[in-house]
């Protein structure tokens, strides 16, 4: 290897990684970004991290923010030794140097610990220290003037000691409040899958220093935060969805008989004709195949060289409606973003496997979106003809999904009893979307159309459901998110929306129905 140009850190040391470089380093990461490596038998375990200044995909950028100080290696080197002399937990810098064809390496010391996301799952009774210590710690960096500017649990150890925050490149002096709000936003946002709301507001209250009773500015501060949160939640949606109409390292392009789309990279291209092949065998036999079919939609599950998936194909509807695909997108695509949406607010749904679009002069004419195959799951609708769950049980996951969906923003648009599936997830449902391309992103539903969900989705289950289970499933989304004109009223408007949808509900047995006939 070639000798490094070291600016910080002893000679020795210098010689030390470069011998243990030359030799067998153990590495635990080599992409086009950066290239990181544990040293081991030299004065303890050292990390050393080799930025791709120069070998990079990059590398007039990242030269050019070298030249001024930006790079990440100094960025993070910087922080790493104010924060270290401040005396907070962050591991020790060693050394910084620069390799002939310009790469950056930075050595430090290698903190033992366990990741916060297997801490949090290992350690359920010390669940509540672990988060309040890491509010603690998050409150300790800011009070040096600093954030971090990328913090979510994969860059938090828990060690003997207490958090340690890893990976400082993006880290900034900055006293606003503005800053430090996303610093929690990003923390709060990356532990939405690992805690629940309440723990995740004891790190806000650890990091804010405010216990109940609050006056004013806890409260406004709480809320602030919170905001930041849900600001993080969205912008990470919309980048996930853009990034899935991109070639990159998931996606790829698709073309397929004057079709084009875009298909997980996992997928490969012949397996997905063959499903397509399967479906349009499925409607010409119109066998068991075809779950549904008319000028709409027609829908198959099929299956073909070690992939199971559902098919859903978009025709030709009309020049008015081609004309709006034009600037919506056609159905195929709408659903495709829809899913990647969802799954990066971690709300389940299908999994997508890739859509195809058709068009004629710009215009969509057909579109596919081809989804996993959720079977055995079965429809919320059914879940009581098949005996697989209680009328409480599956309401109380479809006021789950509810409160989670309009908490959100997301409006599925077509929010019926069969286009949730329910799966089997240890001792609990877990419901899953289908349906997508009516889903609509926003950044508040109104009480109206979160009323107009509940009524769709309650009319479209069967009187097998009783309207005391009903009602209990009501109450519990009225608690998480209530209505401007209470509880009561809301209810009385959702019977009414409820019967006036003339679907599988007739309110037989609800005592509020009856008393209004009587």
């Amino acid at each position: 290897m070639s000798p490094i140009r070291w600016t910080h850190g002893t000679p020795q040391l210098g010689r030390e990684i470069e011998a243990a470089l030359a030799g067998s380093a153990e590495r635990l990461r080599d992409d086009a970004f950066r290239s990181v490596c544990v040293l081991r038998g030299m004065r303890g375990p050292i990390l050393v991290k080799q930025f791709r200044v120069g070998s990079g995909r990059h590398p007039l950028r990242e030269r050019c923010k070298a030249c001024v100080g930006r790079a990440p290696a100094q960025r993070e080197w910087r922080a790493l030794v104010a924060l270290h002399a401040a005396g907070l937990r962050v591991p020790e810098p060693l050394a910084l140097g620069t390799l002939p064809d310009g790469d950056a390496v930075l050595a430090m010391e290698w903190v033992d610990g366990t990741p916060l996301a297997a801490a949090l799952r290992d350690a359920p009774p010390a669940r509540r220290a672990i988060l309040r210590s890491l509010g603690e710690a998050l409150a300790r960096l800011h009070r040096t003037g600093w954030v971090h500017g990328d913090l979510h649990a994969g860059n938090v150890l828990i060690t003997a000691r207490g958090p340690v925050l890893l990976d400082w490149q993006r880290a900034r002096r900055s006293g606003a409040r503005s800053a430090r709000r996303r610093d929690l936003a990003f923390l709060e946002y990356s532990l939405a899958g690992l805690t629940s709301r309440a723990d995740r507001l004891r790190i806000r209250h650890a990091r804010l220093g405010v216990s109940p009773p609050l006056d004013d500015d806890g409260r406004h501060e709480l809320r602030a935060a919170g905001d930041a949160a849900e600001r993080r939640a969205r912008e990470h949606a919309r980048s996930r969805s853009r990034r899935s109409l991109r070639e990159g390292r998931r996606y790829a392009r698709i073309a397929l008989d004057g079709a084009r789309g875009m298909r997980l990279r996992e997928i490969e291209p012949a397996a997905l004709a063959a499903l397509l092949a399967q479906h349009r065998g499925a409607l010409l036999a119109r066998d068991a195949r075809l779950l549904a079919s008319g000028p709409r939609a027609s829908i198959s599950a099929v299956a073909a060289e070690g992939l199971r998936g559902v098919v859903k194909e978009s025709p030709w509807r009309g020049l008015a409606r081609a004309l709006a695909d034009a600037l919506r997108g056609s159905a195929g695509r709408r659903a495709w973003l829809a899913a990647h949406g969802l799954a990066a607010r971690r709300i389940g749904a299908a999994r997508p496997l890739a859509f195809l679009e058709r068009r004629r002069l710009g215009i969509p004419v057909a579109s596919w979106i081809v989804l996993e195959d959720l079977r055995p799951a079965a429809p919320a609708a059914f879940a009581l003809e098949r005996g697989e769950a209680g009328a409480g049980e599956v309401l109380g996951a479809l006021a789950r999904l509810l409160v989670v969906l309009h908490r959100g923003g997301v409006d599925h648009g077509d929010l019926k009893a069969t286009n949730v599936l329910l799966r089997r997830a240890g001792e609990r449902l877990e419901p899953a979307l289908v349906d997508l391309e009516a889903v609509r992103f926003r950044r508040r539903l109104g009480d109206a159309r979160r009323l107009a969900a509940l009524a769709e989705l309650n009319a479209s289950l069967p009187d097998a459901f009783p309207a005391d289970a009903r009602c209990a499933a009501f109450e519990r989304y009225a608690r998480a998110l209530p209505f401007a004109a209470g509880p009561a009223r809301a209810l009385a408007e959702l019977v009414d929306a409820s019967l006036a949808r003339q679907h599988r509900w007739t309110g037989a047995d609800c005592d509020l129905v009856r008393r209004r006939a009587d």
